[in-house]
């Protein structure tokens, strides 16, 4: 009976006002307006110009995003699986940062500042991704998790992202003639030596720090603090369901 109670009191204080519950909502609806909305221009732009081939990349790279920001959503409603709220926040933030700022407004061609900000983030942000998985296939709630391997996962998860990112670059710089890697000036020259292989350099090597610095930050947690990598859940939301419809009977 008290098992009861606690459970049906802890489930009501989650029904209650929830501040990232909010703040989630709103960047989900933003992000998905701006991209509809830059969608629409680009479309706009593709009716009145001669040469329309020219927009079939930004086109399916906003159809694409669209998709991708409802990837959360799709995973809860239909596989019943939840992450937690602030990784969210997070995943929409980078979103709007990566996508929207760096490829639709155009930041990663104006300045080369704001690729080196995304790509350092995107280590950080998938080595704490990583974090996930370590709670997924590991039983972490019967035994403590090695530190070491904690830094040596989350570092090689994350720097494997990154080296994904410049192979699907280098695959469509190829197949389509895009400069994703700044291998060439934008009048067409393409860079000699060394010069035309910085971008792509330069993108690895703050994804490596970006992964040095989740993953020196993960394995200390981890070893200071033994539920550290239990704090890391993905929740199933049927299961939940099932057992307040058990208790309630």
């Amino acid at each position: 009976m008290k098992n009861k109670e606690s459970f049906l009191e802890k489930k009501e204080q989650q029904r209650k006002f929830d501040a990232f519950n909010v703040i989630n909502l709103m960047l989900f609806v933003g992000v998905v307006v701006m991209f509809i909305i830059s969608l629409g221009f680009c479309v706009r732009d593709m009716v009145i110009a001669t040469n329309k081939n020219d927009f079939v990349v930004p086109l399916l790279q906003r159809i694409l995003a669209i998709i991708v920001a409802f990837i959360p959503l799709f995973l809860k409603k239909v596989y019943k699986i939840s992450f937690p709220k602030f990784a969210t926040s997070v995943y929409y933030l980078f979103l709007f940062l990566s996508i929207y700022l760096g490829t639709f407004i155009g930041l990663y061609t104006k300045t080369e500042v704001w690729d080196i900000i995304v790509h350092f983030l995107s280590g950080v942000v998938f080595g704490f991704f990583a974090m996930f998985l370590i709670n997924t296939f590991l039983n972490t709630k019967k035994e403590n998790v090695n530190p070491l391997f904690v830094f040596i996962f989350v570092f090689c998860f994350a720097l494997a992202i990154g080296a994904c990112w410049e192979i699907y670059e280098f695959t469509f710089d190829s197949l389509l003639g895009l400069n994703m890697q700044g291998y060439a000036a934008q009048g067409g020259l393409n860079y000699i030596g060394q010069k035309a292989l910085l971008d792509t350099m330069l993108d690895i090597v703050f994804d490596f720090l970006g992964a040095i610095v989740s993953a020196m930050f993960c394995a200390v947690c981890a070893y200071k603090y033994k539920n550290f990598v239990s704090k890391f859940q993905i929740t199933k939301i049927k299961k939940e369901q099932e057992n307040i419809s058990q208790i309630e009977e």
